[in-house]
């Protein structure tokens, strides 16, 4: 069938009018969304994926990369403030070999790679400079690694060798970090840069290490001689709060069930010893025998007497006198040796004992009596472990609470409950009213249903029946109309009747308006006259 233009028009308009206005806009906007979505959908799947190229750049080197990739028409992007510089995958690797060949991203200072090339006539001192200058370029790109850090910068000071000890200068150390932005470095990650500062450089100790940050803020500070913290730190200062905490809970949960909440007030402070203590004791006891020597020396000595003195003295022969003397002597010494037994004890004292410790107790005076104060302070004395010798304190006096805070708490908690039980209250009438507004809805529908079901009734007896005469479909339509015209006026003898009220029904309204005013200017009265009612009804 060959058709015109117009006759093409014409048929298209008609069908067109057929459709409802909902299958018009379906019909024009359903392509137009799919056509939309392939379009994306398709742009989606042609977009290039990036990936970072270097990370971490300075502004003058980024600067020079973007200049490069400008040239070598490839795209790229920027994040993290010009830090990262992004460019699609597929021209990745031929961009670090582009950038590669133009010397890019240039190295600021020397590596260990320095060291792999000889220089012809340098010197010793010459070598020691580029090997110091590798190894903070090194140090410098681990700290870097750490997370939260986004640049780092290490100075390292080797002084001379010197002949005498007493003359010999310390090796030192600064380090500057840059954090990243919104990031905190901690000192747990303080400590760490000064460990891998002291254990990277010969002869560098753990105290010669400065850390600061960009801010012109010190880190290294609370770190003093050996590595050890001077001072407290964070974490000392967290666990001496604790353990302050315990003991204030522990007492005052103890009193509060003793004498009632609120009638004490527990404050206690202690003074902990972060110093690790080493205690080394040596006991000696008598041991085994190693020798023993016994010696034992007699000695023996006889004498004579002489004959009378004269010339027969001299005589050849002599006459032995009357008797002689005879001495004996006898000695003995003994000696041991022994290996004595030596006892050595080491103890080590762990850092975070309680060096002193005070409690202050002040009780409510109206509830605590004085004789209940020596009892009170034993106990408590008792549960904290006061030790009297090392310089405890404790101490306990009765005061005159101020429980003006608690009062005006415990109004504003009456208060809160008194405009909540309102608010249930106003609830329960809302719905309530809601209930009434629905049940008068349902029988107005009933009514009409019931009245509508008659009307079909009619009809159907009507349109069931025989055709009627004009005259009699006229008398028929005047006793609808005058059957329609009593049910008006019987419905509006009924509104009548509802606006005319009784005596009875005006002295219950004014009785209600003064019940209205009243609970208007004695919430608090008829407040609790309905607590009243409600426990007499429990």
């Amino acid at each position: 069938m060959n058709l015109s233009w117009t006759e093409l028009q014409n048929l298209v308009r008609k069908h067109w009018q057929k459709y409802t206005r909902l299958q018009k806009v379906v019909l024009v906007s359903a392509p137009l969304l799919v056509a939309t979505v392939l379009l994306i959908l398709i742009a989606w799947a042609s977009r290039p994926e990036y990936i970072p190229l270097f990370n971490k750049l300075s502004a003058a080197e980024a600067g020079a990369i973007t200049n490069e990739l400008r040239e070598l028409n490839i795209p790229y992007r920027l994040e993290n403030n010009g830090a990262t510089i992004l460019v699609p995958k597929k021209e990745a690797a031929q961009a670090r070999l582009e950038l590669a060949n133009a010397g890019l991203p240039e190295a600021s200072t020397f590596s260990f790679e320095n060291l792999d090339q000889m220089r012809l006539g340098e010197t010793k001192e010459d070598r020691q400079l580029r090997f110091l200058l590798g190894l903070q370029n090194e140090l410098e790109t681990t700290i870097q690694t750490l997370d939260g850090i986004e640049y780092a910068r290490v100075h390292i000071v080797l002084p001379q060798p010197s002949l005498f000890a007493e003359a010999q200068k310390d090796t030192t150390a600064a380090v500057t970090i840059k954090p990243l932005y919104g990031a905190k470095i901690g000192e747990d990650q303080v400590e760490a840069i000064i460990n891998l500062l002291s254990h990277s450089v010969e002869g560098l100790d753990a105290k010669n290490v400065t850390v600061v940050d960009t801010y012109g803020k010190v880190l290294s500070n609370a770190y003093g001689s050996n590595g050890d913290s001077q001072g407290l730190t964070t974490k000392q200062l967290q666990y001496q709060q604790e353990v302050v905490s315990n003991i204030e809970k522990s007492v005052q949960s103890m009193l509060d069930k003793v004498f009632g909440i609120g009638t004490t007030v527990v404050r206690a402070h202690a003074t902990l010893n972060f110093d690790q203590t080493k205690i080394v004791s040596e006991t000696y006891e008598e041991g085994a025998i190693l020798s023993r020597e016994e010696i034992t020396e007699t000695t023996q000595n006889d004498s004579t007497d002489g004959g009378v003195p004269g010339t027969d003295a001299n005589t050849a022969y002599n006459t032995p006198g009357p008797g002689g003397l005879t001495s004996r002597a006898e000695r003995s010494s003994r000696t041991e040796n022994f290996q004595p037994d030596v006892y050595q004890n080491e103890t080590i004292i762990s850092p975070g004992q309680i060096k002193r410790l005070t409690v202050s107790i002040m009780a409510d005076a109206e509830s605590i009596s004085q004789h209940q104060i020596p009892d009170m302070e034993k106990i408590v004395a008792s549960a904290v472990g006061l030790d009297r010798d090392r310089g405890d304190e404790i101490q306990v006096a009765r005061f005159t609470f101020n429980k003006t805070y608690d009062l005006e708490r415990q109004s504003a908690l009456d208060a809160a409950a008194h405009q909540e039980q309102i608010m249930q209250y106003i609830q329960l009438g809302s719905g309530l009213v809601l209930l009434l507004l629905f049940l008068i809805f349902l029988i107005l529908r009933l009514r009409r249903k019931k009245k509508s079901g008659a009307e079909n009734s009619i009809l159907s007896v009507q349109e069931g029946s025989q055709p009627v005469t004009l005259k009699e479909a006229e008398r028929l339509l005047a006793s609808q109309r005058e059957a329609q015209r009593l049910l008006e006026q019987e419905v509006e003898l009924k509104l009548a009747q509802k606006r005319i009220k009784t005596q009875a029904e005006i002295e219950r309204e004014k009785l209600r308006k003064e019940v209205d005013k009243y609970i208007d200017n004695n919430p608090d009265e008829v407040a609790r006259l309905i607590k009243s009612w409600m426990v007499e009804e429990q």
